[in-house]
């Protein structure tokens, strides 16, 4: 079959010759949705999973969908929801309140099959602050597509969630209405509608995983570690790229409290007798550009928080305690996340000392001393790593390096590896350390934060209506060989619980089970294979073991 090229579902659906609409009944009535002729495939788009959360629903947990209807039209993706921080993500598509839908894709021989098929959620990333399923690189139909040359087909789900302060807006009166964690509880609510609807659409609900990325990442982490550890049976499985129970700080509720009041004071709500109220009054797009203002000028805006329910402890402590839902996992990160994540322009010890301390208050001198001596002022051992001597200078800083490498291990390496030791302990686990950058993104980030997601979704197409790096030139087929490679280990880790059972193009290293081997899967453009998982064991092991919370929290 000749793959159709498409930025978006959408664009595919727009570009298809008219053919019969492929329909499926669920409880709530019928869904129209669309062949997709070029990849054989039908998608169902815009699904309500829960009510609009506007008016008095605003700042509450998500209402699941009461109402009916004979047929509903599902070809378009439904309103993103709304973002700060001028991202990319969510640039050119309608944003809303009312963007609660979820989306779904098969292949199409599912219309008259008996055989249920595994399935891949997709939860987006964007620091729990942006992002949206109807993004263009996230384009289902690509992994889908090779999920069926592979021979393990899967059907593909995506949803969106609210992010920022419509969905992470944290205080006693919003704890009061249960509205604490209101984008996890969105996003619990969407696996409920999908156990509940999924077989309708030839889908397995018991063959759930569930996949994100960045705060996607954290969300599947914070899902195994939800109510305690609770397993409410709504998944089976797990991917995570770039994103731990241990990688966010959690703020305290005097912090929370805090931007809050920041936020009704702005808004014309702080005398009010019933702030709460008051904001739930407030015009939407105002609202966006309040959370935009306090995005930039408050401390810890906008995560998720330990409320007593979603979250009983810290999600690390959780994790350590052993209370966690014991299902298969991929986990990994990228060789150079320190990029994204560590403290910038630094360029002496005592600056970098500065920084440490006031991203992680938390963090004692003593800590803060052991960190500065087991990541020593060589900028052949920072990151990006492999670079030599390279970006160690006045333009970026003579300690820049320095400075990525401790902030990429505390936020994305070692909990990547906490979790990946632990949890191998009871069940199996396949982790990876990508080495690849995209096309465009400048050599002194390296292998930075997200270089992974375009492969994996081995989307081909330009990506031109965002932000989004490309895979870019490939005048010898390396890139989308490595695309094919990943996305096929992913596919077949859904259908299988083992990245192995794929048929690939090519030949490939087999990837093996962290218990047996201690090793990472090392994706590389090059050559892809395992390796130790053993590079600054000495100082992951004291961020992961030896600082407690210290870098979990912020008081």
């Amino acid at each position: 079959m000749k793959l159709k090229i498409c930025a978006t579902i959408g664009a595919c659906l727009a570009a298809e010759a008219v053919a019969e609409n492929p329909s499926v009944s669920i409880k709530n009535g019928t869904l129209v949705g669309k062949h997709i002729e070029s990849f054989d495939q039908d998608a169902f788009l815009g699904i309500p999973y829960a009510h609009p959360p506007v008016g008095d629903l605003r700042f509450s947990p998500p209402q699941s969908v009461n109402f009916t209807w004979d047929q509903r039209d599902a070809t378009r993706y439904g309103n993103s929801c709304y973002y700060v921080a001028n991202n990319a993500d969510n640039i050119g598509l309608p944003l809303s309140e009312d963007c609660l839908t979820i989306n779904v894709v098969r292949p199409s021989t599912q219309s008259n099959s008996d055989e249920k098929l595994p399935v891949a959620v997709w939860i987006h990333g964007g620091g729990f602050n942006w992002g949206a399923s109807a993004r263009e690189l996230y384009n289902l139909s690509y992994p889908l597509q090779q999920a069926v040359e592979a021979g393990t087909p899967v059907i593909g789900v995506s949803f969106n969630y609210r992010t920022n302060g419509f969905g992470f807006l944290s205080s006693d009166e919003v704890k009061t209405v249960g509205g604490l964690n209101a984008g996890l509880k969105d996003q619990r609510l969407a696996l409920r509608w999908i156990k509940e609807n999924i077989e309708a659409f030839g889908g397995d609900p018991s063959k759930v995983t569930i996949w994100g990325e960045s705060a996607g990442s954290m969300s599947v982490a914070y899902h195994l570690v939800a109510h305690g550890g609770k397993d409410e049976n709504l998944f089976h499985q797990g991917i995570m790229e770039s994103g731990s129970t241990g990688t966010t700080t959690f703020a305290s509720e005097e912090v929370n409290q805090d931007t809050y009041d920041y936020i009704a004071n702005l808004a014309g709500c702080g005398d009010a007798t019933d702030s709460l109220g008051c904001l739930r009054q407030v015009d939407s797009k105002k609202l966006v550009n309040i959370f935009n203002v306090t995005y930039y000028n408050q401390s810890v805006p906008f995560h998720p928080t330990k409320d007593g329910d979603f979250f009983t402890d810290l999600p690390d402590v959780l994790l350590s305690q052993g209370k966690f839902v014991r299902v298969p996992l991929i986990v990994g990160n990228n060789l150079d996340e320190g990029t994204s994540f560590g403290f910038g322009n630094i360029n002496t010890t005592k600056e970098l000392k500065s920084a440490i301390s006031k991203s992680y208050p938390q963090a004692s001198h003593k800590t803060i001393e052991k960190l500065i001596k087991l990541y020593p002022d060589d900028p052949a051992q920072g990151c990006p790593f492999g670079t030599g001597d390279q970006f160690s200078n006045s333009t970026f800083g003579l300690q820049y390096k320095r400075g990525n490498a401790i902030g990429g291990d505390i936020a994305m390496v070692g909990p990547r590896r906490k979790m990946s030791q632990i949890m191998a302990n009871y069940t199996d686990v396949y982790a990876y350390n990508w080495n690849v950058s995209d096309y465009g993104v400048p050599a002194s980030s390296g292998a930075t934060h997200f270089m992974e997601v375009v492969y994996v979704f081995d989307n081909p197409t330009s990506l031109s209506g965002t932000g989004t790096a490309p895979m870019g030139p490939d005048a010898d087929g390396s890139k989308k060989r490595l695309g094919d490679l990943t996305s096929r280990f992913w596919m077949s880790f859904v259908a299988n619980g083992d990245p192995n059972k794929a048929t690939m193009n090519s030949d490939f290293k087999q990837w093996p089970k962290y218990a047996d081997s201690k090793e990472v899967y090392y994706f590389h453009l090059d050559s892809s294979y395992p390796q130790p998982d053993n590079y600054r064991q000495e100082a992951i092991d004291f961020i992961n073991y030896g600082a407690g919370t210290e870098f979990q929290t912020y008081n």
